[in-house]
C-alpha cells in the first residue's frame, strides 16, 4: 500500500464533517464537485503553457543532452518489444481473416456446386427438379 500524503488539520475536520449523519452528504458533494472544477481549471491551465519553452528556459541543453545519452536507446526498445504480445495480435488477426476465407471459400462452393448441379440437369434433361428449386 502507498503511503499517504501529510494531511492538514483543516483536511481532517472536512473529512471528520464529511461522517456527520446530516450534513456529512453535503460535505462529501462539496468535495467531489471541488475537485471536479480543480480538474477543469488544471487542464486549462496546462493547455495554456508551453511546456517544452519552459523546460528549454530552466534546464541548459547540456543538462538535457546528459541525461539522453544515459538512457540505453536498445534496451529501452527490446523492453517494449517483450512487453507486446505479438504471437496473440497475430493469431486475433489471422483468427479473422481465415474465419471470413473459409466462409467465401464455403459460399462459393455452395455456388459451383448449384451450377454443376444445374448444368447436370439441364445435359440430362431433368426439368422437374430444375421447378422444383426455384420456389
Amino acid at each position: 500500500m502507498a503511503p499517504q500524503p501529510p494531511t492538514s488539520l483543516l483536511v481532517e475536520a472536512y473529512r471528520g464533517c464529511e461522517g456527520l449523519p446530516l450534513v456529512g452528504g453535503l460535505f462529501t458533494r462539496g468535495r467531489v464537485e471541488a475537485k471536479a472544477v480543480l480538474s477543469v481549471i488544471v487542464a486549462a491551465v496546462l493547455d495554456e503553457l508551453d511546456l517544452t519553452e519552459i523546460i528549454r528556459d530552466k534546464l541548459q541543453t547540456e543538462a538535457v543532452d546528459a541525461v539522453i545519452a544515459r538512457i540505453d536507446l536498445i534496451a529501452l526498445a527490446d523492453q517494449v518489444i517483450d512487453g507486446v504480445d505479438l504471437p496473440a495480435i497475430i493469431r486475433a488477426s489471422t483468427t479473422t481473416v481465415t474465419a471470413d476465407v473459409m466462409t467465401d471459400v464455403r459460399s462459393q462452393g455452395e455456388r459451383a456446386d448449384d451450377a454443376v448441379a444445374g448444368f447436370v440437369d439441364r445435359m440430362l434433361g431433368r426439368r422437374e427438379r430444375l421447378r422444383g428449386r426455384q420456389r
